[in-house]
């Protein structure tokens, strides 16, 4: 790999030179200081170079000439730059002006740093090992789509948002890469499971997936673009009774479809659930989906998958877990959209998973009682006393009227 670090202060540019060769012992660094805002020396070439990161002002100047002439070149990779100070206004225009990402000088921290120049790193190679995403039918079908931003990223898995070329329909492609030493080869047979569980689900609360497509050492799913955010967002406030027991009757009519078709969710919680412009939700995120009709030959035995303030006791517990698992999960969310808090909280997350299975149930306010035996049932710690299905749970709910 080849670095340009291109900033006034020598001292910064030691600072990021020192940070990249920790992580990458073998890469070419180059350094260059500009003596003026007007442009790279006529005779570099950035051909080979896989990330510039620039340094903000250059040469004394606090416009934004030198990043937009150096993104407008042909050969010019991912381009960081590093603020003096920071501005959410100054990193708005610099990604206007073609930047990949904004950093505050003062505040780069080792890991962000990293995974944001490994999450560059990844689009190039993505790009150059035989034009993985260009071919990949969903961006080369009918109407013809173009990668133009990621979403997220993390060591197994980015997200890009493709849009067709006219700017009309957008998709999500989710890249997840097999890592086996990284535990990766379980996690890449239960990515690939997650299209075929999902494919057979029609229902308009569940995301909807286009298409699939492996190769190499990665795989790609494409599928529904959701732009409105997820319900952890919205929780940031206290949801309305009324709003909560809407967005219940979505999650339980998704499940209810999931469910039929032999299939848990297994991590169900605000973050898994996104919202469409429409304002109607959508299931994602099904990595740890189960069909229920196989054995535990791709997760294991004895292994806990999920997050421990959604999770069931049983769950937890590494004990075998069916459709009122996920019931549980929907109720410790509808107890949070009610009161704005979580049902169980401890200072580990050992302590969260046991306090599922041994503590009281949480109590509603008086202004909430009308939910109180909806949740005493759905967080109830023994299976038994549950919903037996989530097509029971709506119709319970078609009986809930929240008060005004």
């Amino acid at each position: 790999m080849r670095f340009l670090i291109v900033d006034d202060d020598a001292g910064y540019r030691h600072l990021l030179r020192y940070h990249l060769e920790v992580e990458w012992p073998d890469a070419v660094i180059d350094e260059l200081q500009p003596s003026s805002a007007s442009f790279l020396p006529a005779g570099l070439s950035l051909t080979g170079v896989d990330l510039v990161l620039l340094g903000h002002p250059v040469g004394g100047s606090e416009g934004l000439t030198f990043l937009e002439r150096l993104c407008a070149r042909p050969d010019c990779p991912p381009v960081l730059v590093f603020a003096a100070e920071s501005d959410e206004f100054l990193a708005v225009d610099v990604l206007k002006a073609g930047a990949a990402n904004f950093f505050p000088k003062d505040r780069v921290k080792h890991q962000r740093l990293i995974a944001a120049v490994s999450g560059e790193l990844e689009v190039g190679r993505i790009g150059s090992a035989g034009a993985l995403l260009a071919g990949h039918r969903a961006l080369s079908g009918a109407r013809k789509r173009r990668v133009v931003a990621k979403l997220y990223t993390s060591d197994l898995s980015s997200i890009y948002l493709a849009e067709s070329e006219d700017g009309s329909g957008r998709l999500a492609l989710k890249v997840f890469r097999h890592v086996p030493d990284a535990g990766g080869g379980r996690l890449f047979d239960r990515f690939l499971q997650e299209y075929e569980v999902i494919a057979r689900v029609d229902h308009p609360n569940v995301v909807r997936i286009f298409d699939l497509g492996v190769a190499d050492d990665h795989a790609y799913l494409a599928m529904e673009y959701l732009p409105a955010g997820t319900l952890a967002d919205r929780l940031a406030e206290r949801i309305a009774a009324d709003q909560a027991l809407a967005y219940t009757r979505q999650i339980a009519g998704a499940l209810n479809a999931i469910h039929q078709a032999g299939v848990l969710h297994r991590d169900l919680k605000p973050g898994n659930i996104m919202f469409r412009d429409n304002g109607s939700l959508a299931l994602i995120d099904f990595g740890l989906a189960k069909q229920m009709r196989l054995h535990a030959a791709i997760t294991g035995t004895g292994q806990i998958f999920g997050t421990p303030d959604y999770m069931s006791p049983e769950q937890g517990h590494a004990e075998p877990t069916d459709e009122r698992s996920d019931l549980y999960s929907l109720g410790c969310i509808l107890y949070e959209m009610l009161t704005g808090e979580r049902p169980f909280t401890a200072s580990s997350p050992m302590g969260v998973i046991y306090r599922h299975a041994h503590a009281p149930r949480p109590r509603l306010n008086r202004a909430l009682t009308g939910f109180q035996p909806l949740l005493d049932r759905l967080l109830a710690v023994e299976r038994y006393e549950r919903f037996s299905s989530a097509g029971e749970l709506l119709g319970a709910l078609e009986g809930v009227i929240p008060a005004r």
